[in-house]
């Protein structure tokens, strides 16, 4: 029964890293060759995980209990240990300004993940929910503050656009500014 369980959170995993996007491989080993189970002294399942070290590896790695260490990845345990904490708060653009598309204006930021930190143009799409339309400023700097100057794309005019700065990568910490405009 246990092995059951073990191969069906195994496979559910599995199925969950490449929902996202994400390549990863998951190998069980049994902790004692002798017991022929496949669980460490502490009852917990063994596994190696190699892949992107994405938010989806993160999870997996947390949810098998992971050792974080293979051969792709020599001495990796701390890629797979946590998300990056802290938190980003995005204080420009203020509320209530137009830009141009093909326009630039000034982004700014707080930051206290210690982590660099992509932003990127999203748009709403209606019924509360908005997506990502282009990279703007790729690999920001991780200091506590943070400044860029962004270019809009050539995008459609419209009154819900915001600029989203999230951690560079795996976006597992981020935050969203106000809505701005674009105009013509």
């Amino acid at each position: 029964m246990c092995r059951a369980t073990s191969m069906a959170t195994n496979l559910a995993v599995a199925v969950a890293a490449t929902a996202v996007g994400c390549m990863l491989v998951i190998s069980l080993t049994p902790s004692s060759p002798h017991d022929g189970k496949n669980r460490s002294p502490h009852g917990r399942p063994t596994a190696t995980v190699s892949g992107h070290a994405g938010s989806a590896a993160r999870a997996a790695a947390s949810v098998l209990h992971t050792t974080g260490t293979g051969p792709e990845e020599p001495g990796a345990p701390e890629d797979f240990a946590s998300a990056p904490t802290g938190r980003i708060e995005v204080t420009a653009p203020g509320p209530g300004v137009d830009y141009k598309a093909n326009g630039s204006f000034t982004a700014a930021w707080t930051n206290s993940t210690g982590e660099e930190v992509d932003v990127w143009l999203r748009a709403a799409t209606g019924h509360g929910r908005s997506q990502r339309v282009a990279l703007v400023v790729p690999r920001a700097e991780a200091g506590p503050t943070g400044e860029a100057i962004v270019t809009l794309p050539k995008v459609p005019p419209g009154p819900r656009y915001a600029l989203e700065v999230a951690t560079a990568g795996d976006g597992a910490v981020g935050a969203v500014s106000r809505t701005f405009a674009i105009t013509e």
